[in-house]
């Protein structure tokens, strides 16, 4: 009967090992052996040990069992898995599990210490509390809690390993400051944080460009939780004061421009950055002629925000897609009837402001008799000549002749 009580004990540990993992452990299992023991090397009793773990095959599981007066707990975990240790105790307390990578038949040490907790208190130099100020607790470099401040400007940290830790303060608009508190059964902090300011230089560029262009004017917007300004750009720079430790969003804001939003976080230096933005799209189609002969095509160019040629642009004309531009961003329109014709280009969600082009039909020739007229220049109308001055008519040419010609008679008689 003595043998018997053994293994009936091991086979409860097992049954729990495989009950955790619902049935699907992929590996044999073997047992680990721990031992659990205090700051000063003392065997721990009736502590709860808990076991966690992940296989190589991605099963996960968990098993726990109590430490006998001894200090030591038998527990079943699938061989070679991964499997971490804690334990879950009102006195003792691990600040972070222990690791036992390729879990083999083999004896552990599981160090554990009484627990204790901080209360932090935090406050401005005027000795009023901060709500939602972050606090962080470390140790041998190692973050082991951290939280935010209650409506009385104070954080509880969780249970912790009894002794010193650096505990971190950090508020928006704040700078961070930092003390060492030692931990006991309850212990009581406060730290006090200042305000204070950095420079934010931002550039604004126009990003169309390789590379960017300055946008030489307009403004630049920043926002935080603690902070929202406004300032002009000075030749493609703006400089503004703002909060330490926040968040921003920064953009640039200009007339014709679509604002691209960047995010960034100020610490606690002077900080240089690049916003950038880019026109708001828009197209304009520009046709060659005003008036076109129905029947004739004129041509169309299509251009972008930044005057640059469309290719691949629809252009309809009274609503019909006659066709898309070409590299140059041109395409000939045909104009098929008389009358005012709406041209407009399209480039994705982008339209064009609508033109028009008027189709004036073919002058037909006139017939004379149809305006009583003979074909003859009217009474008193004067021809004239390619350079614009007044004509002499046939009559007028011949009696000229014969002047000239009696003229040189006379000379040739004397």
């Amino acid at each position: 009967m003595n043998f018997a009580r053994p293994a009936l004990a091991g086979a409860a540990v097992l049954f729990v090992a495989i009950v955790a993992t619902g049935g699907a452990v992929g590996a044999d299992p073997v047992t680990l052996t721990v031992s659990v023991t205090d700051q000063s090397g003392d065997s721990v009793g009736g502590v709860t040990v808990e076991a966690t773990w992940e296989t190589e095959a991605g099963e996960t599981g968990a098993a726990s069992g109590t430490t006998a007066s001894n200090g030591k707990v038998f527990l079943d975990v699938p061989e070679g898995a991964s499997v971490d240790l804690d334990v879950d105790d009102d006195t003792y307390v691990r600040n972070r599990p222990l690791r036992v990578a390729d879990a083999r038949e083999t004896e552990v040490d599981l160090g554990v210490s009484r627990s204790g907790t901080a209360t932090v208190s935090v406050v401005d130099d005027q000795n009023r509390p901060k709500v939602d100020a972050r606090v962080t607790v470390r140790r041998d470099g190692r973050t082991v809690d951290r939280g935010e401040t209650d409506s009385d400007g104070a954080y509880e940290t969780a249970r912790l390993e009894r002794g010193t830790y650096r505990v971190t303060v950090v508020k928006p608009g704040y700078f961070e400051s930092t003390r060492e508190v030692t931990v006991s059964l309850n212990t009581e902090a406060t730290v006090a944080i200042e305000r204070g300011t950095v420079t934010l230089d931002v550039r604004t560029l126009d990003d169309h460009f390789e590379p960017p262009e300055p946008i030489e004017t307009g403004s630049v917007r920043v926002t935080s939780s603690v902070y929202e300004g406004e300032v002009t750009v000075t030749e493609g720079t703006a400089s503004l004061n703002v909060p330490v430790n926040a968040a921003y969003t920064v953009e640039v804001v200009n007339d014709g421009y679509d604002a691209s939003p960047d995010r960034l976080r100020v610490r606690e230096s002077s900080v240089s950055v690049n916003a950038t933005a880019q026109r708001t799209p828009t197209l304009s189609v520009t046709p060659a002629n005003e008036r076109v002969l129905v029947g004739e095509t004129t041509r169309a160019t299509v251009r972008n925000a930044y005057d640059e040629p469309v290719s691949g642009a629809t252009v309809e004309i009274d609503g019909d897609a006659v066709g898309e531009t070409d590299d140059r961003g041109e395409i000939d329109v045909p104009i098929s009837s008389a009358g005012d014709r709406t041209i407009v280009a399209r480039d994705g969600s982008v339209a064009s402001d609508p033109v028009t082009v008027e189709g004036v039909e073919t002058a037909d020739e006139t017939d004379p008799e149809e305006d009583g007229s003979d074909g003859a220049d009217d009474e008193g109308d004067a021809e004239t000549t390619d350079d614009g001055a007044p004509g002499f008519g046939v009559v007028a040419a011949v009696l000229a002749l014969l002047t000239a010609a009696t003229a040189a008679g006379r000379r040739h008689g004397r």
